[in-house]
């Protein structure tokens, strides 16, 4: 079932969402203090294509944690912006009975949208 809708997904926001955290990937390459987000973002967008069946999980190997100003630029340029997108997104696709799992989707990957370098989906 989840391949079914994982398909379906990607036709209702999934290809969008992968472009936007593929983007936001760049951006925090960019900010040269936020590249620890990068691997997280480029992550995330290859999750973000295929949500069904995963669960947003605490990364357990580290290594250096994230460092304030960086995890406070990240939620400024590229997090704030990634969690409203699904936010909104999730609120328009729940208006139908059909959307509604596909809403679910997208409040699942806001936590992981504020820190893509601590959080992931597994």
């Amino acid at each position: 079932m989840s391949i079914v809708m994982n398909i379906i997904w990607l036709f209702f926001g999934g290809l969008f969402l992968a472009l936007e955290w593929i983007i936001m990937g760049i951006i925090s390459i960019i900010f040269i203090i936020t590249i620890p987000f990068a691997r997280g973002c480029f992550e995330m967008a290859a999750s973000c294509l295929t949500p069904f069946g995963k669960k947003v999980e605490l990364k357990e190997k580290l290594g250096e944690p994230a460092r304030p100003i960086s995890a406070f630029l990240w939620i400024i340029f590229a997090g704030i912006w990634l969690a409203i997108s699904h936010i909104l997104i999730g609120i328009t696709q729940c208006c139908t009975i059909i959307g509604i799992p596909f809403g679910i989707q997208n409040f699942k990957l806001v936590q992981v949208a504020f820190n893509p370098y601590k959080y992931t989906l597994r």
